[in-house]
């Protein structure tokens, strides 16, 4: 599998940087007082927006950084009086002061964002704080890379690429680091060939709330590309991104995901996946709202316009899918569990290539924390992993496939040995395709009955009925 591949040779990478310093770092770089705080994935509490940004200034409070402009400052930072985001960042991994920004706490920092448009019109030139911090992407970032668990309060900001200006994403997270973010927007992101337009991610951590990903591009996972970690999205959007490769929106790879109350709305993909990509993860998506994602066909992709998902543990409940496209398999949901389906790829278990590594048996012991953020998520290495797709109580309709040589009868849902029942599918005579009535189409080797007759009363009724004649 060739994401398997890359996998291990990201796993390698690291490893080089780790031993580059001949030394087993990063233990020896941290106090032995902040390893806790590294590896912890407790929230701390910390004083409202409205606390913070009041007339009169309040004391300050331990480890959390106020940034008092909308202004891109980049390394050498220049001493004005005044905390930037980018000088916020670089405190919070110093644990030390920097400009007019307080001390962080190493893995417990808070960052509360002043308000407002932050427009980004340059690479961050941040050199590595740390001897181990080596960034794995080719394209930069705006801001430094996160070292140590981290959390951001956008207080209703937007970070914003300038659209003239150098392709880069904002975040990059290193191995064993944790963003916590909400209440934000984050737009224009562009690494072109490069992966994560917004968000790349390795081994980490992610909890966003109310955050939004607006028109970000790249080759693989538009919005947030995210590796061998946990993620978690509550309450968010994914708006206009795009991808020459898989997932328009959001490419997960080996981790453990849960997305609630999340709408993904016009997202393209040239590859599979319009809105989102997954492969050998759990995924659970409840209270979702996919509408016209789109796997354009420009590419290699003709799987999943809401969603493709391969060597997945799925569940998809409550959630709403209209029209949504892609050329042939799954215009709403395409799904790919080949071992369940007994139609085991010949590079065999990908779980296994990963357990069987022994760059994953160094990386355990050099790396402190790695093996506890590998057992936050079920990607194979301590936690058995099974195959899975368990989809109810969801509203399918208007979407399509597109493809006239190829009519497929998956309109609504590709699921390869997937449980599929209890859905409406646009009409009350139930799925076309492979099912007996003239709603969104489903493919054979699918269990869909019974089907609902009535769309859910959490469906959009101007959008859950068929008003389209699908393939």
């Amino acid at each position: 599998m060739r994401h398997i591949g890359i996998l291990i040779s990201i796993l390698i990478l690291t490893m080089i940087a780790c031993q580059s310093t001949g030394t087993n770092v990063p233990a020896a770089t941290i106090p032995a007082s902040t390893q806790e705080a590294v590896t912890s994935t407790e929230s701390t509490s910390t004083p409202s927006a409205a606390e913070i940004f009041t007339d009169t200034p309040a004391a300050p409070v331990k480890g959390v950084i106020q940034v008092d402009t909308l202004e891109q400052e980049v390394y050498p930072f220049v001493e004005n009086g005044k905390c930037s985001l980018a000088e916020a960042i670089f405190a919070a991994n110093a644990g030390k002061p920097q400009d007019s920004c307080a001390a962080g706490v190493v893995g417990e920092t808070v960052i509360e964002l002043m308000p407002g448009e932050y427009v980004f019109t340059q690479r961050d030139q941040t050199p590595p704080q740390y001897e181990w911090l080596i960034s794995l992407v080719d394209v930069g970032t705006a801001l430094p890379a996160l070292a140590f668990p981290l959390t951001i309060h956008g207080n209703g900001s937007t970070l914003t690429r300038d659209e003239s200006a150098e392709p880069f994403r904002f975040f990059e997270l290193m191995v064993n680091s944790k963003l916590t973010m909400d209440n934000i927007t984050i737009q224009n992101g562009d690494v072109e060939d490069d992966w994560g337009g917004a968000i790349y991610s390795m081994s980490a951590s992610i909890t966003l709330d109310n955050t939004r990903f607006i028109n970000n591009h790249s080759d693989n996972g538009g919005a947030i590309y995210f590796t061998l970690g946990r993620i978690e999205i509550t309450d968010s959007e994914f708006i206009g991104n795009t991808t020459t490769g898989n997932g328009g929106a959001l490419f997960i790879d080996s981790s453990k995901s849960i997305i609630k109350s999340t709408r993904f709305e016009g997202n393209e993909s040239d590859g599979n996946g319009g809105g989102l990509f997954t492969e050998t993860v759990t995924l659970v998506i409840i209270d979702g709202f996919f509408i016209k994602n789109r796997v354009t066909g420009d590419g290699n992709g003709i799987r999943g316009g809401g969603m493709y998902t391969s060597h997945v543990n799925l569940t998809v409940t409550d959630s709403q899918f209209y029209q949504n496209e892609a050329p042939s398999f799954g215009g709403a949901i395409g799904v790919n569990n080949p071992v369940l389906a007994g139609i085991d790829p010949e590079d065999g278990d990908p779980i296994e290539q990963i357990q069987e590594s022994p760059y994953t048996s160094s990386m355990l012991t050099s790396i402190p924390g790695f093996q506890a953020t590998l057992e936050a998520h079920p990607s194979g290495v301590f936690v058995d992993f099974q195959e899975d797709a368990q989809i109810h109580n969801n509203c399918f309709a208007n979407n399509i496939t597109t493809d006239p040589k190829d009519p497929n009868w998956t309109s609504g849902l590709f699921g390869r040995a997937s449980v599929g029942d209890g859905n409406y599918w646009g009409d009350s005579s139930g799925p076309a395709g492979m099912g007996p009535g003239t709603g969104d189409s489903v493919g054979k080797r699918l269990t869909f009955a019974p089907f609902l007759t009535e769309a859910p009363s959490f469906c959009d009724p101007t959008l859950s009925d068929q008003q389209v004649e699908n393939d």
